[in-house]
């Protein structure tokens, strides 16, 4: 059975430190309570970084979306938003009834 490369590739991403998003990274959107009504939960994400990184939020973030896009996720939900360590979930919202 062949695994897909994707999770060894997210997984590079995040531990690897890149700035900039995968392109399934970059296709997740932010999601509220109504837009998420009809998706499934995944799981909890989290991204970190170093206080002296001038962009530290969009870097903790950047790491969130990477490990949702991982998972398969299409949208997220910010739980802690902000600063240099976040957390959100992870939602796919094109899942057959």
């Amino acid at each position: 059975m062949k695994r897909s490369p994707l999770p060894i590739v997210a997984l590079c991403v995040i531990a690897c430190g890149s700035k900039s998003l995968s392109p399934a990274a970059a296709r997740i959107r932010e999601g509220n309570e109504s837009d998420l009504t009809d998706c499934a939960l995944l799981q909890r994400v989290k991204g970190t970084a170093s206080d002296s990184d001038s962009n530290a939020e969009t870097t903790a973030k950047n790491k969130a979306r990477e490990e949702a896009a991982a998972l398969g996720a299409t949208h997220i939900k910010w739980i802690i938003p902000c600063c240099t360590s976040v957390e959100a979930e992870a939602y796919r919202c094109d899942v057959p009834d």
